[in-house]
């Protein structure tokens, strides 16, 4: 082997540099490094950005709610005469603003439905505090007072559960979808019990040959060939 070759480190095979792969082995002698993925910082971003701004709206909606009710009340009622009823009102105005700021926020976000609203809910309480002061002159008693604590936790879960609706009937129509091949699933399986003269053993042993034949249908499809290959078997 002299100076302008050199031998395969797979197969010690004599090549020369100009040769890309081992006529022997077929080993690359200049593997190209693939380079390292890295974290899209800018697509994290944008996803940061995003939950901002769906968490800023619900805000906004739950603070706009919260305030609105605030102005029609204060409209009927001057403080510090507070009829109870008012008070109830009032007291609800924070709840209520979350609880469809958290909907909202989890409409817009479609992910960690109710962690956001949650958090929706926590970003209310300024804005409940705020309005607060045109009613009372607020004092550390009186925002520890057990009522109004409990009124602040209130919000929070307010805005949880305005996640969790979403996140709950935000599928309504699969869930319809679902009902509707039940739906067909029991009318056909009528259909085949009708036919086998409502001998529930025979149907099920129909329905499982169907299986054995095509494991991957799903039960609607196999009801459907155990009625076609009865029909066929049979006429």
């Amino acid at each position: 082997m002299d100076d302008n070759t050199y031998e395969c480190p797979n197969c010690g095979f004599v090549i020369y540099p100009e040769t890309t792969h081992c006529p022997q082995c077929g080993q690359n002698m200049y593997p190209v490094e693939e380079p390292t993925p890295l974290i899209d910082e800018e697509a994290t971003m944008v996803s940061w950005g995003k939950i901002m701004g769906v968490v800023l709206i619900g805000w906004l909606v739950a603070s706009g709610i919260a305030t609105v009710i605030h102005f029609i009340v204060a409209e009927f009622v001057a403080p510090p005469f507070i009829p109870d009823i008012a008070k109830i009102f009032l007291y609800l105005a924070g709840p209520l603003g979350a609880l469809v700021g958290g909907y909202v926020c989890a409409g817009l976000a479609r992910q960690n439905e109710k962690l956001l609203g949650g958090l929706v809910g926590v970003l209310s309480l300024f804005a409940s505090i705020l309005l607060a002061t045109h009613w009372v002159r607020l004092k550390l008693a009186i925002l520890f007072n057990p009522g109004i604590l409990g009124v602040g936790l209130l919000i929070i879960l307010a805005g949880v559960c305005g996640g969790w609706l979403y996140e709950k009937y935000s599928h309504r129509e699969e869930w319809q979808e679902k009902w509707r091949v039940r739906g067909w699933e029991d009318l056909l399986y009528q259909e085949l019990l009708r036919k086998v003269r409502f001998n529930g053993s025979t149907a099920n042993r129909l329905i499982e040959y169907e299986r054995d034949l095509d494991p991957q249908a799903n039960r609607l499809k196999l009801i459907q060939n155990a009625i076609e290959r009865w029909d066929r078997d049979n006429n």
